[in-house]
């Protein structure tokens, strides 16, 4: 199976972005990822950032050309981004920890894994239908479930969250799979900049509506007019599950999404075959 991934970004209406996405492979194993560092702390960018350079010093080091478990692979990711946001803030001498979200995926032999901590999110849908979707490590999430009122899909503004990387308290990491995909299958992971102020009604159908360079653009477009000048940060990375055999293993390599005032969008070509 090939994955068509592309990723776009928004700085909305905030002095700057935060938001941090990144895409690595193998040819054989495919590492997704997206942060959102949290506003009102100090260096949210930088923790959104270092976080992700966490998850990809670990897969380039570790996928040869895949992961013996990418699941126990996202768990322990998870938890080393912490630690070392910690002992950066305590090298900085920072007076409040930096902290960001996190969610990530691993894409190998057309099965899915994932993980996140905090309310960035992944999506899965097939043919229009919402298959899987996180759950926010946040105070509104956290009430409505024990509730027992929230509908899967259902989005939930306006939280507090409880759980996050970089953070005082010990994070929550949640984390499942494998999932099979199949062709076809539509996986979107972003930042609340995006989810927030879409019903998700409009955002799988959107989602839905060509391939991801169409998409993507598209998605980011409906969440900046939607939330107008409230916007904040709007990141996404979009994933097309397409027909054909994986690529001959090469080093994994990244195509990292700087931050700018500007929409920014990058498609990952199509890997080609090559001499082994």
């Amino acid at each position: 199976m090939n994955y068509q991934l592309v990723q776009g970004t928004h700085i909305g209406h905030r002095r700057r972005n935060e938001d941090r996405v990144g895409h690595w492979s193998t040819g054989q194993s495919w590492l997704l990822a997206l942060a959102d560092g949290m506003g009102g702390h100090p260096y949210g960018d930088r923790a959104a950032e270092g976080a992700l350079q966490t998850l990809s010093d670990l897969f380039l080091r570790q996928a040869r050309p895949e992961l013996p478990m990418p699941g126990a692979f996202l768990d322990m990711a998870f938890r080393e981004a912490h630690r070392r946001l910690h002992a950066e803030a305590a090298e900085w001498r920072l007076k409040e920890h930096h902290s960001t979200t996190l969610v990530a995926c691993i894409m190998q032999k057309g099965l899915l894994w994932w993980a996140h901590c905090g309310d960035s999110r992944l999506y899965l849908s097939r043919a229009g239908e919402l298959v899987v979707r996180t759950r926010d490590h946040s105070l509104a999430e956290r009430r409505e479930e024990l509730a027992g009122r929230l509908k899967p899909g259902k989005s939930t503004p306006g939280h507090v969250l409880v759980s996050c990387l970089g953070g005082n308290r010990r994070p929550s990491v949640d984390s499942a799979g494998p999932w099979s995909l199949a062709e076809g299958d539509r996986v979107l992971l972003c930042s609340d900049g995006l989810w927030g102020p879409l019903a998700d009604a409009e955002l799988l159908g959107t989602l839905h509506q060509g391939e991801m360079p169409v998409v993507v653009p598209a998605l980011v477009q409906a969440a900046l007019v939607a939330a107008a000048s409230r916007s904040d940060n709007i990141t996404a990375l979009g994933c097309l599950c397409q027909p054909g055999s994986n690529a001959t293993w090469e080093p994994a390599t990244a195509v990292p999404l700087v931050a700018s005032p500007d929409t920014q969008f990058t498609t990952l070509p199509d890997p080609a075959p090559g001499p082994r």
